[in-house]
């Protein structure tokens, strides 16, 4: 299952077949069956009239079949993973080294 904004279904749905191909290429299978939800996208880009509103900068969310193992491929969530990353160093920046 994949889900992505309403916005980005067009795109999707056009890279999708070449896509799956060049996984089943690189990974040495068959080429999986994708399927993209119609039904419930991502939530639409940022606005400026509502910025407490929940958003989605853009990219796609990976799903098993089974829902098990997903993979949240969106900027705002690779954002995220870096930001963590390098929180100690920003502290570090921002209030100097903490004498314990």
């Amino acid at each position: 299952m994949r889900k992505c904004r309403k916005e980005d279904l067009h795109l999707v749905e056009h890279v999708l077949d070449s896509a799956a191909q060049e996984y089943a290429d690189k990974a040495n299978v068959e080429s999986p069956e994708i399927i993209v939800d119609n039904q419930v996208y991502l939530p639409p880009g940022p606005s400026h009239h509502n910025s407490h509103d929940i958003y989605c900068s853009g990219g796609v969310v990976l799903a098993s079949r089974d829902g098990k193992i997903v993979c949240e491929n969106t900027l705002d969530a690779r954002l995220d993973v870096v930001f963590r990353k390098k929180l100690p160093e920003i502290r570090k920046q921002l209030f100097g080294q903490v004498v314990a």
